[in-house]
């Protein structure tokens, strides 16, 4: 079975290799029979690097459909590339998303943290919530709702998104922290991950979940605000549900 594994933000290829190849004894993707190639790291605005994808993919000169594995915006990418061209869905066999903020995020929240982790201020403004790239691959925008908090209000799409092809299986493992009543990876709200329930998904509740923990990264920033760890608890997991995922198991 051929794997694509797509990193996330402003991240190099090697921070995938735990997916890949296993740690600490643990197996990755290739020890479970996936053949598993790394989509390069990118700076482009998030249309060109799916424009990008869609050529890695046709690099790849494979005659049978091959599985897609995203972390964080590079599950943006897999479904962006779906979006883009809906006439090679066929092409693709499954998508596994793993800490995706499919509806974006509020980058008025988030953009000083995700400067100091290098990402470019295009890619910032692309997956702001009411940004046109985001508008554009859920087929919706949406308005500010206020919440039960005093001044805090909450983005709310305005109609139903459009989430994948019909034909297009696709699974989401969503973080939930319980420090934020289990409504945050620490980065992406549950809400944004799922579209507000569009997407299907599993959830990984766990209170070292910060953003799924990926745990290859070790970055002294992400240590201290996030509570990263360089340790094996979560991404193990997420590997076994992909893997059952891929192999055509219904997952709940």
């Amino acid at each position: 079975m051929k794997l694509i594994l797509i990193p996330g933000w402003h991240e190099e290829p090697r921070w995938m290799e735990p997916f890949r190849s296993g740690r600490h004894g643990l197996p990755g993707f290739e020890a479970l029979g996936y053949e598993c190639a790394i989509f390069p790291e990118g700076t482009d605005p998030l249309h060109e690097r799916i424009e990008r994808f869609a050529h890695f993919v046709d690099s790849l000169a494979m005659r049978e459909p091959v599985m897609i594995f995203g972390y964080s915006a590079g599950g943006i990418i897999a479904r962006g590339f779906v979006r883009q061209y809906p006439e090679r869905a066929n092409e693709v066999a499954a998508i596994v998303q793993v800490a995706t903020p499919n509806g974006g995020l509020v980058s008025n929240y988030v953009a000083s943290t995700l400067r100091a982790f290098g990402v470019p201020d295009h890619l910032i403004e692309d997956i702001d919530v009411a940004s046109p790239f985001m508008t554009w691959l859920n087929g919706t925008s949406g308005h500010w709702m206020p919440i039960r908090q005093r001044g805090v209000k909450r983005w709310v799409l305005d109609r139903a998104p459009i989430v994948a092809p019909a034909q297009t299986r696709l699974l989401h493992i969503v973080g939930a922290v319980p420090k934020y009543a289990s409504e945050s990876d620490g980065v992406v709200l549950v809400d944004s991950a799922t579209l507000e329930g569009h997407v299907p998904c599993v959830y990984l509740e766990d209170k070292m979940a910060n953003h799924l923990n990926l745990g290859a990264i070790f970055d002294p920033l992400a240590f201290l605000a996030r509570g990263f760890r360089q340790d094996d608890r979560l991404w193990p997991r997420e590997v076994s549900i992909a893997d059952r995922f891929f192999r055509g198991e219904i997952i709940e």
